[in-house]
């Protein structure tokens, strides 16, 4: 690191295209630490240590989601039916806990994780091996599984039964300030990282997301490749949804409803390029954090609840919109250094 340093000084000053391609990539998510530390500094309701752990525990939702699809959107795909998974095993969880016994309750966390990752699987082997566009395939996964939850709910509400072990301390409980949520966010967060950086499958999902048809010539086995990613998510979107319905120890047809919205406009404020073949797990992280913050600082200057969607969607638009111009730039770059 000190070399770096000792290089960056003797190198002399930034250039305007050096800070152009900064600010290309990372000016948005400055933009938004910017009001982030101004709530910080102001607002003592913000800044208050219960506040920050809210922020956690409900960013932990979404969080656990954002993880599997910056995977999947190195892998250059996506997944657009990570809402409806974590409804339909939400669900799952709430019938097998029943009473809340807790040698049930845990068959309901089991269940519900493995129900995500073999929906997952079915994505991933629809995508890899039918060669259907992945939007379409978790799209119309979407409406299947909305349409599963609809029909078996028959508009009632399942409830965890029994109280001494309700399943609400899941995402409701906490060590201290410390949300029980926050570790199964930890949890995602350290098997994207490891998966990513040290295993010899993260190196092919960044070649499969750089150019799919050079890992292929490469020997890199695609089709398992793309479906461990989709499984993955799944299972992600699993906990997620048992998050959901710890809040309220319910399982809700509306449950999981914009968590694929929420789930890639993180990843994207945190770096992970459209198309595939660039990402990381931190940016991520930060994006989940900003976005939490961003919500929470709405709430407190009381922001109808009507908006925040619309003001969502716009940061979404942005931030992709740059995403676009600076990959469409550096493609550009490319292309000229090669002729």
């Amino acid at each position: 690191m000190g070399k770096n340093v000792t290089g960056l000084l003797k190198r002399g000053p930034v250039t305007r295209k050096e800070v152009i391609a900064f600010l290309g990539r990372y000016g948005f998510m400055i933009a938004l630490l910017l009001p982030a530390i101004f709530l910080f500094v102001t607002n003592e309701t913000f800044r208050n240590p219960m506040n920050l752990s809210n922020i956690l525990a409900q960013s932990s939702m979404v969080g656990v989601a954002a993880v599997g699809m910056t995977v999947v959107m190195i892998l250059g795909g996506f997944d657009l039916s990570i809402g409806a998974i974590a409804a339909l095993t939400g669900l799952v969880a709430v019938l097998i806990m029943g009473d809340g016994h807790p040698v049930m309750m845990g068959l309901g966390v089991i269940a519900c994780i493995a129900t995500g990752a073999a929906l997952g699987a079915v994505n991933g082997t629809l995508v890899s091996k039918v060669g259907i566009n992945p939007l379409i395939v978790t799209l119309a996964m979407a409406s299947l599984l909305r349409g599963i939850v609809l029909i078996s709910s028959e508009g009632t509400i399942h409830r965890v039964q029994g109280d001494a072990y309700s399943i609400t301390a899941l995402a409701l409980g906490r060590w201290g300030y410390f949300p029980i949520a926050g570790l199964f966010f930890i949890g995602a967060i350290v098997i994207g990282w490891l998966v990513l950086r040290y295993f010899k499958l993260g190196r092919w999902v960044y070649a499969i997301g750089g150019s799919e048809k050079a890992a292929r010539l490469a020997g890199v086995p695609v089709s398992i490749v793309v479906i461990f990613c989709y499984t993955l998510i799944g299972a992600f979107a699993g906990v997620a949804g048992l998050l959901f319905t710890a809040r309220t120890g319910t399982a809700l047809t509306t449950t999981g409803i914009g968590l694929e919205i929420d789930a890639i406009t993180a990843t994207v404020i945190g770096g992970t390029r459209l198309g595939g073949g660039h990402g990381t797990i931190i940016g991520t992280v930060l994006g989940v954090l900003l976005l939490g913050v961003i919500r929470n600082g709405l709430n407190l200057n009381g922001v109808s609840p009507f908006w925040q969607p619309l003001i969502i969607g716009a940061i979404l638009l942005i931030t992709v919109t740059i995403s676009v111009r600076t990959s469409a730039g550096q493609n550009e770059k490319s292309q000229a250094g090669f002729g």
